[in-house]
């Protein structure tokens, strides 16, 4: 917001005129893009304002969405220190200030008991106000790290049924506040993700050996206290039961998603062990899966492992995939039909590191067929890592696609990425 804009302008009696037009205040971004850390100086700036000219001299009545940055709920920043959260708290409950929509970072997780009062106040006005409204009348775009939003946290301060907008940060690092519950990272009950499903034409049924490829050995160490690292150098993050219970727990309540993303922030870095399908990660699957809303659906980075596919659900009209994504995520790809899918993305990151190096899931092999067909738009990069005939495949089963889509995926075929031989 210029800060020019916020001076009240004046007649030549000095009677002040008004000092705000209705469409600079309908979206009221409280901090600068470019500094996003600006420390709420322009809080600072709109708390002066109404302080000197009153509110009902004023835009503030006008406003219509907000847009609050990742520090705005802490007590350091100008959103809380300037005063202006309480403007906004007020003007909820009274009702005079009629928001269709909130973007909110939520971060929630160190504060004091002060502190906790004056931001989850606030949180409560909000949620009250939110309440009040139809789903139509009133919506929420949330970006966090899941973690924060566990249950008995979020239930207090946020209406989830007005979640349209989910955008979920995972960060594999992260282990949570020192009172969290210790995570058990292996689990003797894993089923194989490909045993629901054998086909014969895909020549891959070798790498259920189990004789072959033998799960790691369990790290006592690891199991016993989930913050220190396997001495194995394995990444674990398929185990974690607990964020898979969260997320499951989470969109069962966001029943209104129309757009979801979940991507990664921070990665272990260590090596990808086999891929066992979980009984947590196969809910987690059919919760996804049965969102009835959902437009856009987007993967980045990691989610538990790079074999673990998630399948839209059939309101889904985008999909984005873009992670380092093994043959075995293929194998559940090909035998997805995309329902209504009508624009999808699937960027195949290269295992730069080599954490795939000596797991039967990366193995390159060829996909033989999809059975998504009803694409308009496709643009798929890099899918020579994994399949060297998938562009053909998508092109061979999707005669509507656009020019440019199929000018992309040609351009694929013809200069492949350079990758590792292929065998049959």
């Amino acid at each position: 917001m210029n800060s020019a804009l916020l001076r009240p302008k004046t007649r030549k009696n000095g009677l002040s005129t008004n000092i705000c037009y209705q469409s600079l205040w309908s979206t009221l971004r409280l901090y600068d893009k470019p500094k996003i850390n600006d420390r709420g100086r322009i809080c600072f700036k709109l708390a002066r304002l109404i302080k000197a000219q009153g509110i009902n001299n004023t835009g503030v009545e006008h406003i219509r969405a907000i847009l609050l940055h990742r520090y705005s709920l802490t007590c350091t920043n100008g959103f809380v220190k300037s005063g202006f959260i309480h403007v906004l708290e007020d003007l909820l409950a009274s009702g005079r200030l009629n928001l269709k929509r909130l973007e909110l970072r939520y971060n929630l997780s160190w504060y004091t008991e002060t502190e906790r009062e004056e931001l989850f106040g606030f949180l409560r006005r909000l949620r009250e106000y939110s309440q009040r409204k139809q789903p139509d009348e009133f919506s929420m775009a949330i970006i966090a790290n899941p973690i924060f939003l566990e249950s008995g946290i979020h239930a207090q301060v946020l209406d989830m049924e007005k979640v349209t907008s989910l955008d979920l940060e995972m960060d594999w690092q992260y282990k949570g506040c020192g009172n969290d519950e210790r995570q058990q990272i292996f689990d003797s009950s894993w089923e194989d993700s490909d045993s629901d499903y054998t086909d014969h034409r895909d020549g891959l049924n070798d790498l259920d050996d189990e004789e072959i490829w033998p799960r790691p050995a369990l790290d006592h160490h690891a199991s016993a206290d989930s913050t220190r690292p396997s001495n194995l150098e394995i990444d674990t993050s398929q185990y974690n039961t607990r964020l898979a219970g969260i997320l499951t727990h989470l969109l069962s309540l966001t029943t209104n998603l129309k757009f979801l993303a979940i991507r990664s922030i921070r990665d272990s870095g260590k090596r990808y062990a086999d891929f066992k399908l979980s009984p947590q990660l196969k809910v987690l699957q059919t919760t996804i899966k049965d969102l009835p809303r959902l437009h856009t659906l987007r993967i980045q980075g990691k989610l538990f492992h790079p074999s673990f596919f998630v399948t839209p659900p059939d309101s889904a009209k985008v999909v984005d995939y873009d992670a380092v994504l093994s043959n075995k995520w293929l194998r559940c790809f090909r035998e997805c039909d995309f329902t209504n899918v009508t624009h999808l993305n699937i960027k195949f990151r290269k295992d730069v590191q080599g954490r795939g190096k000596g797991c039967r899931d990366f193995r390159r092999r060829p996909v033989d067929y999809v059975q998504v067909s009803g694409l308009l738009r496709c643009d798929i990069e890099g899918f020579d890592i994994v399949a060297p005939d998938l562009g053909v495949c998508i092109l061979r089963s999707n005669g509507k696609l656009d020019g440019l889509s199929k000018k992309k995926l040609l351009n694929e075929v013809e200069h492949p990425l350079q990758g590792p031989s292929f065998t049959v």
